[in-house]
Formats: structure tokens, sequence, C-alpha cells
């Protein structure tokens, strides 16, 4: 059962979505700057796979894993990181928060809360009389409005029961989600028109596809479904309020009802996923490293060591702060967890 769930959790990081008809938009926005110095941090945790990140500093990082208990919650201070298991804390799948003593920790039916000083367990969410759903990701536009969803295995035994559970004045809320059928593994809400998007994994007939839902006045709107291929797979990202839709190559936003197209990825290597500050500061995942768009034109930041690997060395998670950014990027071949940090000089 474990390792199913933890190959349902590593499927989970890449996804699908359509457009409506292109229309360009324009921000005024000034150009992300691109004159990083990078420095590599490798963590010594051997058969250990993060692929979670948050922070709410450079000096104060998280990451966790469900590979191994002893090192499933990694904290980074500023000067080293610090491998540890929390008792009650086990296969730990998402990470989020709101400040340094406001964390949440999502794990098999349960969620847990940082305060500062220690984990403490808040809920459990049971579905249907089922405590195994798997809390694949959680975000929240506040403190008072916490989302933490996944799935939780149907009757074949895969996770394709879909799960979404809100929080807000002190309740936990379970969404009906009867007409979803896969791993609920991005949600956010767009500041645009308040509403909720969603991005789905599940696979009928043992083929993957993902699915983008927009969820409204109860009921899920879809907007897209694909097979889950490279080149056709879809992500959302949620950058500076907004959510960002990437479709194949082209990253659109959403805005009245229409897409609107930011940008057209030529470069084959796309591998659809992004982070971002603003529209003009976006850093793209390629099969061979990562790119950045600042509003007009791609470059390279940096290649991954091992372009053998490709695609299978890939960015897990990133932490975006003013002058310094953040990535954590694995090698499967090597077994390693890299944290690329980027810094710009500002003197």
């Amino acid at each position: 059962m474990k390792k199913l769930i933890r190959s349902i959790i590593l499927l989970l990081i890449i996804l699908t979505i359509s457009c409506d008809s292109p229309t360009e938009i324009i921000e005024d926005t000034k150009p992300g700057r691109r004159d990083y110095v990078w420095s590599v941090d490798t963590l010594d945790a051997p058969g250990t796979a993060y692929y979670r990140m948050w922070g709410s500093s450079p000096s104060n990082l998280w990451m966790i894993s469900s590979s191994n208990w002893d090192k499933s919650i990694a904290h980074y201070d500023g000067e080293k990181w610090s491998l540890y298991g929390e008792p009650g804390i086990v296969d730990p799948y998402s990470i989020y928060g709101f400040s340094s003593s406001n964390i949440y920790i999502g794990t098999m039916g349960h969620v847990w809360n940082y305060d500062g000083a220690n984990w403490n367990h808040i809920t459990e969410l049971p579905k249907d009389n089922n405590n195994h759903a798997v809390i694949n990701n959680i975000w929240g536009d506040s403190p008072n409005s916490i989302y933490a969803y996944g799935a939780y295995p149907e009757e074949n035994g895969y996770y394709n029961n879909s799960v979404i559970v809100h929080y807000s004045s002190g309740k936990w809320e379970m969404y009906n989600t009867d007409m979803l059928y896969g791993i609920v593994s991005r949600l956010y809400k767009n500041k645009f028109d308040n509403h909720i998007y969603l991005q789905v994994i599940g696979g009928r007939n043992l083929t993957d596809s993902t699915s983008i839902y927009e969820y409204k006045n109860g009921g899920y709107n879809l907007l897209y479904s694909d097979l889950w291929i490279k080149g056709k797979q879809s992500d959302l990202s949620y950058i500076d309020g907004e959510v960002y839709f990437i479709m194949g190559s082209r990253i659109a936003v959403r805005r009245n009802d229409k897409f609107y197209t930011l940008l057209n990825v030529d470069n084959p290597n796309f591998y659809q996923r992004i982070w971002g500050r603003n529209s003009k500061d976006i850093f793209l995942l390629m099969t061979d490293g990562l790119a950045h768009y600042n509003g007009s034109d791609m470059e390279y930041l940096f290649y991954f060591n091992r372009p053998d690997d490709r695609p299978y060395t890939q960015i897990y998670g990133a932490a975006l702060f003013e002058n310094i950014s953040i990535f954590l990027v694995r090698e499967p071949s090597t077994g390693l967890n890299m944290i690329y940090t980027g810094r710009i000089n500002v003197n």
C-alpha cells in the first residue's frame, strides 16, 4: 500500500489544461532580474526523496518526504539542515504555511500544525467512514481559509476518490466531490474572480489523464481534460494572487471567464511546470535545467548536472523571496536532493 501511495505522489507533480481563443494580456510590471549567483547544497539523506518545499524566509525552509520516517521532515534555519521524524506524523505528503509559527502538514487522513515550537495534531479527515485519504496538498488564501485535498482509495485500491476539505471559522467542511475522479493535486483561488480552480489526476482503464475544473456555486465546471504525456500535460501555478494555467506550450491566465495568453513556449524541452513572482518574473522547468521569462524573452539560469537523466531530474519545489530564489532539485539516478539557491547582488 505504501509503495502504491508513494508512486502516486511522485506522479502528482505534472498536469493538463485547455484554453479559449488566445488574447494577449499586457502587464505594467518591471521585468525580473536574472543576474543570480548560484550555490548548491546537497542533503545527506540517502534513500529519502523530498517532493514538497515551503518557507517563510530564506532562513526558515521546510521540506517533507514519505520515504524514511526519521528524515521525513527537513528544516533549514539559515545555517544548516536538520532532518528528523516527528512522533505521530507518519508519511507526510504536503506542507504549507502562513508564517514561521503557523505551518501545516498533511498525512494519511490527518492534518498537523506547527506553532513555532511544537507540532500539534488538529484534525482527522474521514470520508464515507474511510480515514485513509492521502492529503496530497494544502493551500490557503488566509489562515482562516485553508484547503486540504487529495484522494482515498476506491474499491480496486487506486486513489481515485477525490477529497477536498475547507477550513473556515474553526471548522473543517468536506466538499461534495462525487463527480470528480482522481487525486486533487492543485487548488487555488483566483484573486480576479474569487473562483477556485483545481487540477485532478486520475486514470480510467489504466490511462493517466489530468483534468482542470473551476469550482463555482457548489459545482465543478470541466475546463480541460487530456492524456498525461509530455508536451500536452498541463499544470496550475499561483503567482502574485493569480492562477496561471500551463497548457502544453501555452501559459495563460483567466479573467472574466476567458483565457488570456501570456506566453507560448517554443522550446521543446519545456516540462509544463512554472513558479514566479509576477507575470514578468517566471521560472520554467525544462527537461535539462531551469529557464526564466522576463516578459519579453526566455534564458536558461542553470542546467542540470546529468543531462542523460532527463527528464527524470526535476524541480519539485520552490521558495521565492525578493532577491533570493530557492529550488528543490532531485536526481533519481544518484538519489540526491539538492537545494539550488540563487542570490541577486543588490549593492
